[in-house]
């Protein structure tokens, strides 16, 4: 990793200053309710030794995740308010973020920033903020600080249970970031520290969370957050977990978001049970590769499209699950789909 980033750097520093310093500002960032879902990579681990180190503050930086393994992927969703009936315990919402499921984090996005109005968690229910807290300062550029205080009250099993916590930001260093499958520049890295308790007649909870968020100006969601959770139960030991999520993974996840260059095609049907169809844009298809959740190519094809409308591919003898595809134009282009074989 040292000689590969080193490599790297000397390589940027006798090619001159190419990295400019990225400035995040409303209303081109920050999110906003999208049409589709965007796909994350991610790796979980409770050992240090196994996370990927942070790297250096400072203008210029070139930060290494090359290497993270993956550990799975899912869809996130930026969502207008109006698709839960939740939402009108935030007042003042624009979008909220969801995986799905129970977890949805409710956001009021404006000129100040992003501003997180409350969650709705499997633990907490449906739990505004009384005071809720600036989890990104507009306009933010290297250099940019801010602190910020939070507060909520939610019931765990008829017990009323009262948060409170701040949340301190520091835009801490620009350059490039190595991805798995992709190297972007012009990228900002913001560090954000908030720390939470939870106070209640059954038991206190002190929590912290250290992330790294990398991003791309234009793009409303981070490239790559890196985290770092401690959870302390009373008088407990500290549970530590390390967490990335980024947009490039397995198959090039995350691509057709960053880059308006990439290849469109649809993949029918989806899902399917083995036989797949591909509905291209017309130009000549030089390969299509199937990845699995691993990142592993598990099928490949070397074919021109008959016509450059359709190509197909067949999954048959893979196992149920999810798989990217991943189509190479003549020309060198790729896209990637999202593909669930039943």
């Amino acid at each position: 990793m040292q000689r590969h980033n080193a490599l790297v750097i000397a390589t940027l520093a006798l090619a001159g200053p190419l990295v400019a310093q990225p400035t995040l500002d409303f209303p081109a960032d920050g999110p906003s309710p999208m049409g589709a879902p965007y796909a994350v990579t991610t790796f979980t681990t409770p050992n240090s030794a196994q996370f990927v180190p942070a790297g250096n503050a400072g203008a210029d930086q070139t930060y290494g995740y090359w290497m993270v393994p993956s550990t799975g992927n899912y869809d996130r969703f930026l969502d207008e308010p109006s698709v839960t009936p939740s939402s009108t315990s935030f007042s003042g919402v624009t979008v909220l973020s969801t995986n799905g499921g129970q977890d949805t984090s409710f956001y009021k996005v404006d000129a100040e920033g992003v501003h997180l109005l409350g969650i709705r968690g499997s633990l907490e229910g449906v739990a505004p903020f009384s005071d809720a807290a600036l989890e990104l300062k507009f306009p933010c550029t290297f250099g940019t600080t801010w602190s910020d205080a939070f507060a909520c009250t939610y019931t765990v099993s008829g017990f009323p249970v009262n948060r409170a916590g701040t949340v301190a930001g520091i835009a801490d260093g620009y350059g490039s970031i190595q991805l798995p499958q992709q190297q972007i520049d012009d990228v900002l890295r913001v560090k954000v520290r908030k720390v939470q308790i939870d106070q209640s007649a059954i038991v206190n909870a002190y929590r912290t969370f250290d992330t790294y968020y990398y991003f791309q100006a234009g793009l409303r969601y981070p490239l790559m957050k890196a985290s770092q959770d401690t959870v302390i139960l009373g008088s407990g030991s500290p549970a530590v977990t390390y967490t990335a999520e980024w947009l490039y993974g397995a198959g090039d996840v995350g691509m057709s978001e960053a880059d308006a260059a990439q290849v469109v095609f649809t993949p029918y049907p989806n899902p399917t049970n083995g036989s797949l169809d591909l509905r291209l844009n017309g130009e000549a298809v030089r390969s299509i590769e199937v990845f699995d959740a691993t990142g592993s190519v598990v099928r490949t094809e070397s074919l021109r499209s008959a016509d450059g409308t359709t190509a197909a591919m067949d999954l048959s003898g893979l196992s149920a699950g999810v798989y990217q595809v991943r189509v190479t134009q003549a020309d060198g282009r790729r896209g990637t789909q999202r593909v669930v074989l039943r």
